[in-house]
């Protein structure tokens, strides 16, 4: 074999080494990409970001949070004493992002009634990314409040490293986010309508949205509305066929009679978002 030959085959030989370690090297990274993030601690809680989930396109994240005893956050709507949250998402590629807030727990003591979550919570944030080869650069910022013997705000950021390829996340799963989604109030596909009347009423106290039910509820939890807040003036009661929320107004020259209002219904087998305007 001549010199030539030789030369020739060690720069074939050669080639396909680098070759393969480049390969090598995606394949380990892509093994040892975590699909969390570690604990951040906080006061009376820990929180992370955990990985993923791919349904119709979207990329689903779970914001993990996990509080010590006897201590629990807020919803969406923090209800009378509460502190609003207030989740972000950055990212280079995201065409938007939607915070999913899973069913709350009521929670009635001597400040009013509040809505919120104890013990572990996983709130899934669904991002529409652009159609793009880069690398995700994705960091998620949150202000909450956190509640035990003194309800306290904390903050924090929580980077998460992403591979650059959309692929590889379309294959993956996540059961802790799949089971909080099953967790997410939506409206009912159905046409149908468990509130039957609202009025809007007058009393010592001010003015009462009164709600009538097709069919007795168990509970009833008001979501955010920009103009108006709803605060939860009923006694427990294992169902109700009526309810009675006091009305504040965020501005006094706000109309109630064209708003629209939103809440989540209970029922023994199913809860679901349902609109309402005052009669």
């Amino acid at each position: 074999m001549t010199d030539a030959k030789l030369k020739h085959q060690s720069l074939i030989f050669g080639s396909l080494f680098f070759l393969l370690l480049i390969i090598l090297a995606i394949l380990n990274r892509s093994v040892n990409m975590p699909m969390q993030t570690d604990w951040h601690k906080n006061i009376n809680s820990e929180l992370r970001v955990i990985m993923s989930e791919f349904k119709n396109d979207n990329l689903y994240i779970g914001f993990e949070i996990n509080l010590s005893d006897n201590t629990y956050t807020y919803w969406s709507n923090p209800g009378d004493s509460g502190i609003e949250p207030d989740i972000k998402i950055s990212t280079n590629n995201a065409i938007n992002y939607e915070v999913q807030w899973p069913l709350p727990e009521m929670i009635k003591d001597q400040y009013g009634t509040n809505y919120g979550y104890y013990g572990n919570i996983i709130i899934p944030i669904k991002i529409s990314l652009a159609d793009t080869k880069e690398k995700i650069d994705l960091s998620l910022s949150y202000n909450l409040g956190v509640c035990n013997s003194v309800c306290i705000p904390i903050d924090g950021k929580i980077k998460m490293p992403m591979l650059d390829s959309q692929d590889y996340y379309r294959k993956k799963s996540n059961r802790g986010i799949q089971d909080a989604l099953e967790n997410i109030p939506f409206y009912r596909d159905d046409g149908t309508n468990v509130i039957n009347s609202a009025r809007l009423l007058q009393s010592n106290n001010g003015e009462i949205i009164n709600l009538r039910f097709s069919k007795p509820i168990r509970k009833i939890y008001p979501m955010t509305s920009k103009n108006f807040f709803l605060s939860d003036i009923e006694d427990i009661k294992e169902s109700y066929t009526s309810y009675n929320f006091l009305l504040t107004r965020k501005m006094k020259t706000e109309k109630v009679s064209s708003e629209n209002f939103s809440v989540v219904i209970l029922n023994d087998k199913e809860f679901f978002i349902e609109d309402f305007i005052i009669d």
